[in-house]
């Protein structure tokens, strides 16, 4: 039986513009507008949008937990 030792959500605060901008990405990347850069993460470098994803941030959290677990868990 699986057993669940780390889950967690990320987010990116951003907003949805009418027109798309930016080659980069894929689905809604050409109109999430994020304000902190000016651009929308079809614009980010792939770096940038891969430090700054909810996936990345979700990942994050969960690292940070395994971090605190025993080492013989």
């Amino acid at each position: 039986q699986p057993i669940l030792v780390a889950q967690a959500e990320g987010s990116v605060a951003g907003m949805i513009q009418y027109s798309a901008e930016g080659d980069d990405g894929f689905g809604y990347d050409p109109v999430f507008y994020l304000p902190s850069y000016q651009k929308t993460m079809a614009q980010l470098p792939l770096d940038v949008k891969n430090k700054i994803s909810h996936r990345a941030n979700a990942a994050q959290k969960v690292l940070e937990t395994l971090k605190k677990l025993p080492a013989d868990r």
